[in-house]
């Protein structure tokens, strides 16, 4: 019988999820539960973190849906992402799927699109895994299994105007942007300067956003299941890309993208306070009651946005978006590495015992933030 290892996985960490938000420990070694654990137990909506669910692209492949972590059974369906460079888990630079091998001069075994293993060189200065001068590649990798026997036979084979040149391998860290070499001809990739009848050398790519889902501005979208309107508080950490991200969208619930209300998450101006989408609630970054910071200042910046609005009605707002507004155009399509986020349908008051600011510290401190 095949065991479903998502499904397993899933339910291992929403128990986690729900056991471990929010105990506070009294003097004397005891615990009682704390109010605000017993709030965000009744009022939470949906919870995901792409870390703690061990999100892989190729998990994600074969089903793409980040889990509720809450146990509220919302999971956000993932769509039109690739699972491989910069559009999926950790975002890399390339993609070795696309480079070429050729048995005749040796055995690689693509272990992933961000992993492969070279398990032996038949010709010497041959390409065993090696990508067109004319192709553009940004690697940043790590490299283990080279052996005492092995040290200085593996190289990373190229040609530019100067001629050809070799680049040792060792154990650890190697870059390589073709960009930087100028009249690359020919090929670039990794060989040796001798046969090798038996390898076991792991060259894996270095994710650019460890632990993130990443967006790549087109078309990826999120789009949250088994919810028919939106929520009153949301959490989100994000670290936007670039200065692409001027007039994208982060996250929205409103029913009519005409209409302002009730919130939705979305960069104007440079000039503009972040976030927009929010005019009758308030926005905090990284659990400060945002009144200055701007957009652009918070490019290729890892942050969290807190969106509280309690004016959101079900007949106002529909099931929750991310990265883009569904139904909208497609220019609206942000990118992001996105971490995690969890939401609430209620806001606290006095009533609840905690304000607040006091949630807002709690859940960045002990849920999203750890």
């Amino acid at each position: 019988m095949k065991v479903n290892t998502i499904s397993l996985n899933s339910v291992r960490l929403n128990t986690i999820a729900l056991n471990h938000i929010g105990e506070i420990r009294s003097g004397g070694g005891g615990s009682k539960p704390s109010p605000i654990h017993q709030w965000i137990r009744e009022h939470v909506v949906f919870y995901y973190d792409v870390k703690k669910q061990g999100a892989t692209n190729e998990t994600l492949k074969e089903s793409a849906y980040l889990q509720d972590l809450s146990g509220k059974g919302r999971r956000m369906k993932l769509n039109n992402f690739l699972f491989a460079e910069m559009s999926g888990v950790g975002g890399y630079n390339d993609n070795f799927s696309n480079w070429k091998t050729d048995s005749n001069n040796g055995v690689v075994k693509i272990e992933s699109d961000s992993s492969i293993v070279m398990q032996s060189v038949k010709i010497e200065y041959r390409g065993v895994l090696y990508q067109d001068s004319i192709k553009k590649a940004t690697l940043k990798c790590n490299i283990t299994g080279i052996t005492e026997e092995l040290k200085g036979k593996l190289i990373f084979k190229y040609t530019d105007a100067e001629g050809g040149k070799n680049i040792t391998l060792e154990n650890g860290y190697f870059e390589f942007n073709s960009s930087e070499y100028e009249g690359l001809s020919g090929w670039y990739g990794f060989t040796s300067k001798q046969p090798i009848d038996n390898c076991n050398i792991t060259i894996t790519q270095i994710p650019e956003y460890p632990g993130a889902l990443v967006t790549d501005g087109v078309d990826d979208y999120g789009l949250v299941e088994n919810l028919s309107s939106g929520v009153k508080m949301l959490f989100m950490t994000v670290n936007p890309i670039g200065d692409f991200n001027i007039s994208k969208m982060f996250y929205s619930q409103r029913k009519d993208p005409i209409v302002i209300n009730p919130f939705y998450i979305f960069t104007g101006g440079s000039s503009s306070i972040a976030y927009s989408g929010n005019r009758d609630g308030v926005t905090y970054i990284n659990g400060v009651l945002n009144k200055s910071i701007k957009y652009n200042e918070l490019f290729g910046v890892k942050h969290i946005i807190t969106t509280v609005n309690a004016n959101v009605k079900p007949e106002t707002s529909k099931a929750p978006s991310f990265f883009w507004e569904e139904g909208n155009t497609k220019n609206y399509c942000s990118k992001l590495a996105f971490y995690n986020s969890i939401a609430f349908n209620s806001i606290p008051t006095e009533a609840d015992g905690f304000t607040e600011q006091e949630l807002i510290d709690y859940v960045i401190t002990n849920i999203i933030g750890q």
